[in-house]
Order: C-alpha cells, then sequence, then structure tokens
C-alpha cells in the first residue's frame, strides 16, 4: 500500500475514533484524541481480533509498520506522516483531533474502509471505554503487550530508542484491551 492510501486510512479511522468518543460522551462534540491516543488507539485497532493464521488484516495491508518506542507500540510511517504534516483532512495535535470539512468517508477503498469499521465495532465489542482512557493509560496498556516488551528491550540492549516489530509476532501473541489496575 503506498503512502498516501496509508495516510487516507489513518483519517478514515481517526474519523471512526472521534464518532465512537461522541457515543460515549452523550454527542458532546470535543475529543481527546491527541497525537499519543490517535498511535495508541490505531495500534489496538489494528492487532485486535488478528490470530496467528489471520490474513489480509490491517496488520498484513495497511499498517504493517510498527516499532517498540518508548511510549508503545507506534505506526512508523503513520508517526512521520503526523510530525511532517503530512495529513490532509484531519488536524491532530497534542491534545485533540478535528476533522477537515473536506473530508469524505467515500475517498477510501471500500475493502479497507470495511476492515477498519469490522477492527474498531470488535474493539468496541471487546472494550467500549477503551476511546475513554487518556493516552497515558493506553500507553501503558501496550506496555503490557508481549511485542512492545520484548522488542523495546532489544532497542534498549541496541541502545536505540525503537525497534521493529514483525506483524506475524502482533497477530501471534495475547492481547489485552483491559488495563489492569
Amino acid at each position: 500500500m503506498n503512502k498516501s492510501e496509508k495516510i487516507k486510512a489513518f483519517e478514515y479511522l481517526v474519523f471512526k475514533l472521534i464518532i465512537w468518543n461522541k457515543e460515549l460522551n452523550n454527542g458532546n462534540e470535543n475529543n481527546d484524541i491527541s497525537v499519543l491516543k490517535a498511535l495508541k488507539l490505531l495500534f489496538f485497532v489494528s492487532a485486535v481480533g488478528t490470530t496467528k493464521n489471520s490474513e489480509d488484516t490491517l496488520l498484513d495491508n495497511a499498517f504493517n509498520n510498527f516499532v517498540a518506542m518508548p511510549y508503545g507500540h507506534v505506526e512508523s510511517d503513520i508517526y512521520f506522516a503526523i510530525k511532517k504534516n503530512h495529513l490532509q483532512f484531519i488536524s491532530i495535535d497534542n491534545s485533540k483531533t478535528s476533522v477537515n470539512s473536506t473530508f469524505k468517508e467515500s475517498d477510501l477503498d471500500f475493502d479497507l474502509k470495511h476492515k477498519i469499521d469490522k477492527s474498531v465495532d470488535t474493539l468496541k465489542e471487546i472494550n467500549k471505554n477503551l476511546i475513554k482512557m487518556n493516552a497515558f493509560d493506553l500507553v501503558e496498556l501496550s506496555h503490557s503487550w508481549y511485542s512492545w516488551r520484548y522488542f523495546f528491550a532489544k532497542a534498549q540492549k541496541n541502545n536505540t530508542l525503537s525497534e521493529a516489530i514483525p506483524t506475524e509476532i502482533i497477530k501471534a501473541e495475547e492481547k489485552n484491551f483491559f488495563l489492569n489496575n
């Protein structure tokens, strides 16, 4: 998938997250979907419902470049698209996200849109309040995953702050969508 399509997919996903947030906040448009929170939720949406043998998932196609960084799993292409201001239809900063009025859901490939919708719906079924968690609780949740613990330890051993995570590892690992307090 080219970077332009990947960015469109991410923007559509964020649009869906804003709707989910609005549903749980009695229609209130205000959201706390910051860059960090969006990156964490992108990971959870991409990983939900995947198994060792699953194919043609968001992890296989759209969001296939996750790395372990200090704040958890980060889709590297999306991270750099945000940092380089390559997003077209959303504005995202350290406190909130807004969608540009020119955004059209129909601009995204139907199959990809369907995969994102299905993953968001699955995640909502597992933990409908995940969207209400703040960014740092989502970071803590991602730190509970084997893929982050193993590959971030590997990064630290190599004196770096990031290490690529093979999608097969994420797909095969036990998935946790609840913060154990």
